[in-house]
């Protein structure tokens, strides 16, 4: 502990005052402020986001680190999932991040593809929502953008879909490297889900490869956590090599396609 000699402007010795230690008082009180207001602000603004699965390639590459904006659609009390004020929701197209219904603990990230009241099917693997069908277009002669993804790019068929406007990327596995029959959903019948008012209906860009919706069912509205925004940096492994590599060309890349 050391002391400061101080003199005021009359000349006058003034008594001295300890300087505080490194775990004093009140710099353990500072930092605690400092971490409660950061992670105040991961919950309620903004939030980075790994991204481990191939669920969302091409749009979302295993390797990405994304930034999830927790203003899109509303202002959460901090450590809470109470809404303070709201003044949107998802929209069809957008690209969630929320809390997996099965398990609250985990983080999902997907697309949006249908909203409470909206009927939903697939047939014969193109998407129908409220009984329109939703058009794609084959892009097999230009696959660069699936280069670098993780997910096996030699068993991939790759389109642009039209969803409600938004033109996106899809991918699906070759006939011959399906390992399930999802070309229908619900089932073969063609009779579509409905789904429930306060909730969306999320799948995978990557359609052959996504636990989703289709799955485990609709995404509550109180479960989401924000809109992913963009990719921060990248990340990732090329097979067959030992060292990372980085995707400089997908730093700063907005998600909204």
């Amino acid at each position: 502990m050391t002391t400061e000699s101080t003199t005021d402007l009359t000349g006058s010795n003034v008594t001295p005052k300890e300087k505080p230690g490194m775990f004093s008082f009140e710099n353990l009180k500072s930092l605690g402020i400092l971490i409660v207001a950061v992670l105040a602000i991961r919950w309620s603004i903004a939030s980075p986001y790994y991204v481990p699965t191939s669920s969302m390639e091409p749009t979302i590459k295993v390797g990405d680190r994304l930034l999830a904006w927790k203003l899109a659609y509303n202002l959460k009390i901090p450590f809470t999932d109470t809404a303070l004020i709201s003044w949107g929701s998802p929209k069809r197209g957008d690209i969630i991040v929320f809390k997996y219904p099965k398990d609250p603990d985990i983080d999902y990230v997907k697309r949006v593809v249908a909203i409470g009241g909206d009927q939903v099917q697939l047939m014969d693997d193109i998407l129908y929502i409220n009984g329109k069908a939703q058009v794609r277009a084959e892009h097999n002669q230009d696959r660069s953008v699936i280069e670098d993804i993780v997910d096996e790019k030699d068993y991939k068929l790759l389109y642009r879909e039209n969803l409600e406007g938004l033109d996106h990327w899809v991918m699906q596995n070759k006939p011959e490297y399906r390992r399930s029959l999802r070309a229908w959903w619900p089932d073969v019948s063609g009779k579509p889900y409905t789904v429930p008012e306060g909730s969306v209906f999320c799948v995978g860009d990557n359609r052959d490869n996504s636990s989703d919706s289709r799955v485990w069912g609709e995404v509550p509205l109180s479960y989401v956590r924000g809109r992913a925004l963009f990719v921060v940096w990248s990340i990732w492994t090329p097979k067959g090599e030992f060292l990372p590599s980085l995707r400089f060309d997908r730093f700063g890349k907005w998600l909204d396609t």
